[in-house]
This record gives structure tokens, sequence and C-alpha cells, in this order.
């Protein structure tokens, strides 16, 4: 990182500090609302839905816009009309899990997170303008944890990266690399952390709307300088900076490239998650072992009471009074004629687990072709015309072994 480009940012931010916290633009909202987190944040809430109102009613623009509105792609998840409350419980779970020091794994749970919940808002015809992305899922994570997390914004923290000349690329979509966008923030906090002018003027100012909106300990909901590090960025890029203080964007071949390689990562990225998602249903399916169902009690509203006395898969002879008939355990469980609930249950269970299954190996096998239609696409001319020249290399070959023959 540039630190003098760096430097020159944050005096833009301390010189403009006293216009954008009045009234008229009040961007220090972001810290109001990861007090109202610390407040009200509890994943084991009875009433998910009312608690995550109460975290981000107060967002503003940090997450949502004029036509994207993941916070209300939750809401609609989770009212009384939906049955998938608890599932957005458990990928929210998943997303806020501790990882450590790990920011390649912290990557990993908001990729896994982003599926979740976006498999559930295609799924319903108003959901497209709701879906999730690295930047909501990253802003709640942010304003939950601002001690650890940091908020984003692909165009505001790209447009710093350029600024200050940082060597690494994040990326951007699904792409996109926590890890490598986490140690460029961290960096800029240490820096404002020695900036002691900046400091005193940002903890005045706390203190004063912790008094005027009775938010008591509002100048501490920040201790490493999270939410200000993205601040300083998003004043920069909303307020104009770049206008006086034009930068160098990467060249067009370059994004060009940036741009196929962040494609061909995302995909790898889905590739790897539903192979780990079938791995994990395997597993899952391997746990539930064939019930034994012989000697079980069925009811037939035709043949009356029978025994099962044979079983080969899910399929099953079954003795009754007027003879033995085969049947499937699919039609005896979803017609109810199982007296033992249980294996009825166990039944269904696995079937469930199959068909889910069946569809991530389909979906794999798709995304499979869609690498490998990606990567033969963007073959330079180097590539393939090396490739050629193997294909004649080796069909001489084949035709000097014919010919010896």
């Amino acid at each position: 990182m540039n630190i003098d480009k760096a430097n020159e940012i944050i005096d833009f931010y301390i010189d403009n500090f006293d216009k954008t916290v009045g009234k008229e633009h009040d961007e220090l909202f972001k810290w109001r609302c990861a007090w109202q987190c610390r407040k009200f944040w509890n994943i084991g809430s009875e009433d998910f839905s009312e608690m995550f109102q109460s975290c981000f009613r107060d967002s503003g623009n940090l997450i949502s816009s004029s036509f994207w509105w993941p916070n209300n792609g939750i809401m609609m998840l989770c009212d009384e009309h939906s049955n998938h409350r608890e599932t957005v419980r458990e990928a929210f779970r998943d997303l806020t899990e501790d990882t450590g020091e790990d920011d390649k794994a912290r990557g990993e749970h908001v990729f896994a997170f982003l599926h979740k919940i976006n498999s559930l808002l295609e799924s319903r015809s108003n959901g497209k303008g709701y879906l999730q992305n690295s930047r909501s899922a990253l802003s709640y994570l942010g304003l939950i944890f601002p001690e650890k997390d940091f908020i984003y914004k692909p165009s505001t923290v790209s447009n710093f990266a350029d600024s200050v000349e940082y060597p690494e690329n994040f990326s951007s979509g699904k792409a996109f690399r926590l890890d490598i966008y986490y140690r460029m923030c961290r960096e800029l906090s240490e820096l404002l952390r020695n900036r002691t002018e900046l400091m005193q003027i940002v903890q005045k100012e706390l203190m004063r709307q912790a008094e005027e909106y009775d938010m008591p300990g509002l100048e501490s909901i920040d201790p490493e300088c999270h939410i200000l590090a993205f601040d300083i960025m998003y004043i920069a890029d909303a307020y104009d900076y770049y206008m006086d203080h034009p930068f160098v964007h990467r060249t067009k071949a370059s994004r060009t490239k940036q741009e196929k390689e962040e494609k061909k990562q995302e995909i790898e990225n889905e590739i790897s998650y539903i192979e780990d998602h079938i791995q994990m249903l395997k597993e899952d399916l391997e746990k539930l072992a064939n019930a034994d169902v012989i000697g079980s009690s069925v009811s037939h509203r035709k043949f009356g009471e029978g025994k099962i006395t044979g079983q080969t898969d899910d399929k099953v002879t079954v003795e009754f009074p007027a003879g033995s008939k085969i049947m499937s355990l699919a039609f005896l469980t979803s017609n109810h004629m199982l007296d033992d609930t249980g294996i009825a249950q166990s039944y269904n269970n696995r079937l469930q687990l199959k068909n889910e299954l069946d569809s991530y190996r389909a979906n794999l096998a798709i995304k499979n072709s869609e690498l490998a239609y990606f990567i033969q696409k963007n073959k330079t001319r180097k590539q393939l015309q090396e490739e050629e020249e193997e294909r004649e290399r080796i069909s001489l070959e084949k035709r000097k072994k014919k010919a010896e023959q």
C-alpha cells in the first residue's frame, strides 16, 4: 500500500468530517447500526425475523439500494407464510460462526451462506431483487462483529485499492477473495489508529451522538477501527476525492484477463462447494442404513392386513390373506400403509437425501461442462497451436506404428 496516498485520503476525510457527519449526510449511522446489532443480535432469538429487523432497520444504503433489497429478501424468507425461517437462521449461524484468524475459512462461510439463501430466493418469482451477495453478507458481518470483520462495497473498495496501489487483487463477485480484502483493511486500520487527530475528532463526535441517541458506549463500538476503515474508503468515493486526485485503473487488457480469471475461479468455487456438499450428503446417507422392514405390518385398503416377508432394495414382498404382492416402499410410505411410523420416516429421510444427492450430482456435471467449455473458449492462440501440433504428432506416431506392422 502506498502510505503517502493513503494518508492523503485520510486527510480528505478529516477535512470533510464536519460536513459528512452533519444532519444532511449523517454518515456515522454505520456506528449506530453496529450498536443496534450489539444490542439485539441473538442467533437463538425466538423471533429471528423481529431480531434481524431490529439490528438492520437503520442500515440505510449500506446494504440496500434503489433497485436491490437484500434486507427485505431475508425478511421475506422469514415472514409468517414462509417455511424457511429455520433454514435462514441456520444459514446465519454458519455465516457468523467463529473462524478465528482463518480468513479463507471466513470467505468459504460467506460463499456457503450466499448459496443457501439465494437458492431459496431464486425459487420465488419475486425473489430476484432480493438476492444476497458479498456486499450484503460482509455488511451483516461487519456490523455484527466490527471488532473482527469489515463492511464491503465493491466499487468503493476497488477504487481505494487502485488509488493506494495495493499490490494484491481481491477480485469481486463470486471470485471475491475475502482474505486479501481483510488484509488490506487491517493495514488501513493500523494506519488510522496512529492518526491522533483523526481518532480524537471521531471519538468526540461518537460520544456526542451516544448522548443524543441514548446509545451508551457508542464511542467504543469500533475498537479496531474497522468501521472507520470502510468509512474512509466510502467518503473518498462518495464525496468526489478521486475527481481531484485521479488514479490509474488497471489497463483494459489486464482487466479482461482478471475478469476471465475471476470467472474461472467463480466456477471452480461452485464446483468445490457442490463436491463438498455431495460428500456430506453421502456421509449422511450412509448413517441412515436401509431399514429392516421384514415382519412389519401393512394395512392395505383392498388386500387388508399383511406382513412383509421379503425385501430387495426398495421393493418388498407383502403376504396378504389373498396371497403375496410385490410393492415399493415408496408406495407404502407415501400412502401411510406401514404401521411402524419410525421405519416410514427413516425411508422418507433416505429418499429425500437420495433426491438431493441426485440433484447435486446433476448440477456438478453441468458445472464441470461449463468449466471445460470456458477453459477451451478462452485458450490463447499459442495454446491452440500447441494443441494442434500435439494432435498432429500423436497422429503421425500412430501412422508410423501402423506402417511398421
